[in-house]
């Protein structure tokens, strides 16, 4: 079995990411976190073969009468700096439904995130992908990294 973690806090993107993972992945074991809190708990856990990282995820799971958790728009960043303090090299490739990320209150296009990440924070992804709805473009663009993998 092949460990894979789908951090995702929008289900229908989720179901999407991990049809497409299981169609591409032979043996794919696959693990969604919805928020931040169980992301790190994961990856404290486990290691991963694959790790698909959302930048905006909430900080906690929505629990009744508990609250409504924080929506943290880099929390996918809080995902590879907890890599990075663990000393792991879990190949992460970041989907995103935005044009570009924010890194140290700067904001990058998604074709120069990747080693801005690298400059900025000392963290590795393999590469990162614009996630839209109806478009297969995503699909093939983790279709390709995952052959590279």
């Amino acid at each position: 079995m092949k460990p894979v973690l789908i951090i995702e806090d929008d289900s229908f993107k989720a179901n999407s990411l991990t049809e497409h993972i299981e169609h591409v992945v032979t043996g794919a074991n696959i693990t969604i976190a919805t928020n931040l809190a169980d992301a790190i708990e994961m990856v404290n856990k486990n290691t991963y073969t694959l790790i698909i990282v959302d930048m905006a995820i909430p900080s906690h799971p929505t629990v009744y009468g508990g609250g409504s958790p924080m929506s943290l728009l880099t929390g996918g960043l809080d995902i590879l700096l907890e890599l990075r303090e663990l000393e792991r090299d879990d190949p992460c490739i970041i989907v995103t439904q935005y044009p570009d990320i924010e890194i140290c209150g700067d904001f990058y296009p998604l074709s120069k995130a990747k080693d801005e990440i690298k400059k900025l924070l000392d963290c590795d992804v393999v590469t990162c992908i614009a996630y839209s709805e109806g478009s297969t473009e995503w699909k093939v663009a983790i279709t390709e990294e995952l052959n590279k993998i």
